[in-house]
C-alpha cells in the first residue's frame, strides 16, 4: 500500500459532518493505513458555529487556507469534494504533495459552461484523479469527454452519479456501496502513481 498523508477538503455548502464526507472519511481510514486530515476552512467553521449560512471565502485565502494545513515533510495527496477539490488543485506546487484526488469536480457553475474552470487543472504539476459522476450537474460527462485536459488528468466516471455521488435506482448500489467503490477507484489509483518513477 502506499504511505501518503492524505488531507481532504469539504464542498461549498456542507462541511465534514456532512453524512457523505463522514462515510467517505470513515471508509478511507478503514482501507488505508495512512494519516487521514480533514481541512475545514474558517468560513465554514463560523457556519458550524453560528448555524448561518455564509457564502466561501475569496478563493485565494481558501488555497491559502488548504496550504497552511499540510505538513510539507511527509510525502501527502491533496483531495476535495467539489469546492474543496478545486483548491486541492491549487496546492501542487508543494514539493511534498504527490497527487490530488477531487469527488465531484465543478467543472462549471450549474448551467454556466461559458464560465469553466478548465485552467484550474492545467496549473496541475502532479497527477489529478477525478472520480466524476456521469450526471454531474457541474460537469456531465457529454460535456467533460469533449474538452481536452492535461496527459496528468484521469477521469474515473461513476455511471448514474450526481454531483452529490447519489446514483439511479437503475445502479442497483446504496450509498455505502458507493462510498467503498469511491474509495477502492481511489487506492488504485494511488498505488499506481507511486509506482510511476517521477520525471
Amino acid at each position: 500500500m502506499h504511505n501518503f498523508s492524505i488531507y481532504m477538503a469539504h464542498g461549498a455548502s456542507a462541511g465534514h459532518e456532512s453524512i457523505f464526507l463522514t462515510k467517505l472519511a470513515a471508509t478511507i481510514c478503514r482501507n488505508t493505513s495512512t494519516n487521514y486530515t480533514p481541512v475545514t476552512f474558517d468560513y465554514m467553521q463560523e457556519i458550524e458555529r453560528s448555524g448561518r449560512r455564509r457564502p466561501p471565502a475569496k478563493f485565494t485565502l481558501l488555497i491559502d487556507e488548504y496550504k497552511n494545513e499540510i505538513d510539507v515533510t511527509a510525502p501527502s495527496i491533496v483531495c476535495g469534494k467539489s469546492l474543496g477539490g478545486r483548491v486541492a488543485t491549487q496546492c501542487s506546487d508543494l514539493n511534498n504533495v504527490k497527487g490530488v484526488v477531487c469527488f465531484g469536480f465543478p467543472f462549471y457553475p450549474q448551467g454556466k459552461k461559458e464560465k469553466h474552470r478548465l485552467a484550474f487543472l492545467d496549473a496541475l504539476t502532479v497527477p489529478c484523479l477525478i472520480i466524476q459522476g456521469t450526471r454531474d450537474a457541474l460537469g456531465n460527462k457529454e460535456w467533460v469527454t469533449q474538452q481536452t485536459l492535461p496527459d496528468h488528468v484521469t477521469v474515473s466516471w461513476f455511471e448514474g452519479a450526481d454531483h452529490d455521488f447519489k446514483v439511479l435506482k437503475s445502479i442497483g448500489m446504496n450509498q455505502d456501496q458507493v462510498i467503498t467503490d469511491l474509495v477502492v477507484r481511489m487506492n488504485k489509483w494511488l498505488v499506481s502513481i507511486k509506482e510511476t518513477p517521477e520525471t
